[in-house]
């Protein structure tokens, strides 16, 4: 009898030592794979501020190239405008001579194709055919037909 408590009491400590070890084991485990986890989510995190850093300074360099390109264009224009042009570089060219000569030459054309007005001649809408807002049967006034 004296031999068999020791045994129960030893296998007892054996039980309870195997699960406490199993508990810490696990317990340490869990926190490698936290660890772990932030340690994943971080370097995901440097990625992205790497890529969003990168995407920013394309996009700068794009508005800038853009902006070069408006103040050349606007130092352009303000070139063939300002009063400091010189006569021998052509500015603005002015299309007017052109525009009055093409619509003076179109206006005659048009006006030798129209026939000559005669007084005598009725309008469109009063002649025998009739048409446009003229055209219709000969109906009643709306006035006479409620009366």
């Amino acid at each position: 009898m004296d031999v068999i408590i020791p045994l129960a009491l030893l296998v007892v400590g054996l039980i309870i030592g195997f699960f406490v070890a199993r508990y810490i084991y696990t317990k340490s485990s869990s926190q490698q794979a936290v660890e772990i986890a932030e340690k994943n989510v971080k370097e995901l995190m440097a990625q992205q501020a790497d890529h969003h850093i990168h995407q920013t300074r394309q996009s700068l360099s794009a508005i800038e190239s853009q902006c070069q390109t408006l103040r050349q264009q606007v130092e352009e224009y303000e070139a063939l405008l300002g009063p400091n042009a010189d006569e021998d570089t052509p500015g603005v060219p002015f299309y007017g001579e052109q525009a009055s000569s093409y619509l003076r030459n179109n206006l005659q054309g048009k006006e030798k194709a129209k026939p000559a007005h005669v007084a005598d001649t009725q309008p469109r809408d009063f002649a025998k055919e009739g048409s446009g807002l003229f055209v219709g049967g000969n109906s009643q006034p709306a006035a006479d037909k409620k009366g």
